[in-house]
């Protein structure tokens, strides 16, 4: 597939406008309709099940409302009764709402910032997401030990290993952290990939670039278990990244044999 980036046709301007206005109407909607429950089932729901839920169930409410029809392989090798550091590429700010297709308990690490923002930020919180501020060694340790409390709950912790958007679509260089947490933790770390966000939704716009629907891929790769690298946290690291490479290249290729992201795959 190219890797070359469409240019956005007026129609695509005026329904990229469309789409963020009913996300931000959207959101606060739903955040006043969880407000009260969240309040009452709160202190008997520790892990924080429910917020989770809700807003997975808002995302996937938004994308019926977009052009995207994400497509979910391998979605049972993450099992609801396994706590996992999951890694997943990212190419958009559509990643995460691609990756609440899977309809599965986890908690985000997101930059802190995001948590000041009205509504979404509130919601965030309310799940349990974990906050990081970027280049600041203490917010770092507090973020990991968040993250292994979660562990220890039994709750999965998402992460973008390359650490922000790849501006070509080829994965950026991993960051040590999420192995560091896997290999602490003793949990497994599940690689996940996404395929096809980039294409409608660039890394620099705000503009949707695709004016028909397109049916991106959210693919579970199999667990790999810190123990089978002496929990050595450079050694996972570098596995997973050329395991996520690979299946990525073979992805690609399956895509590009049914015809594009334009065309629906054969159920």
């Amino acid at each position: 597939m190219s890797e070359a980036e469409p240019q956005p046709t007026l129609r695509m301007k005026l329904f990229s406008l469309w789409f963020w206005g009913y996300l931000v109407a959207s959101l606060t909607v739903f955040w006043f309709a969880v407000a009260i429950p969240w309040l009452v089932i709160t202190p008997f729901d520790r892990r924080r099940r429910f917020s989770h839920w809700y807003a997975y169930t808002w995302a996937n409410h938004l994308q019926r409302a977009s052009l995207w029809r994400i497509q979910v392989q391998d979605g049972e090798k993450m099992r609801d009764d396994q706590a996992y550091v999951l890694v997943c590429n990212h190419q958009s700010s559509g990643d995460i709402l691609a990756l609440f297709s899977l309809r599965k308990q986890f908690r985000w690490v997101a930059k802190r910032v995001l948590f000041g923002v009205p509504f979404l930020g509130w919601m965030m919180a309310m799940a349990g997401y974990v906050g990081i501020k970027r280049g600041d060694p203490n917010s770092r340790h507090r973020m990991m030990r968040r993250c292994e409390e979660q562990l220890a709950m039994g709750n999965t912790v998402a992460m973008f290993p390359e650490g922000t958007r790849s501006e070509t679509g080829e994965m950026r260089p991993f960051k040590i952290g999420a192995f560091v947490l896997a290999c602490r933790a003793d949990k497994p770390v599940l690689p996940v990939l996404m395929e096809g966000v980039r294409e409608t939704l660039p890394r620099s716009s705000w503009v949707f670039t695709i004016d028909e629907m397109i049916f991106p891929v959210v693919k579970v790769l199999d667990p790999v278990e810190p123990r089978d690298f002496d929990h050595d946290a450079e050694r996972l690291r570098d596995h997973v990244r050329e395991v996520m490479i690979r299946e990525r290249t073979l992805l690609r290729a399956e895509i590009d044999a049914r015809g594009g992201l334009m065309v629906r795959p054969q159920s």
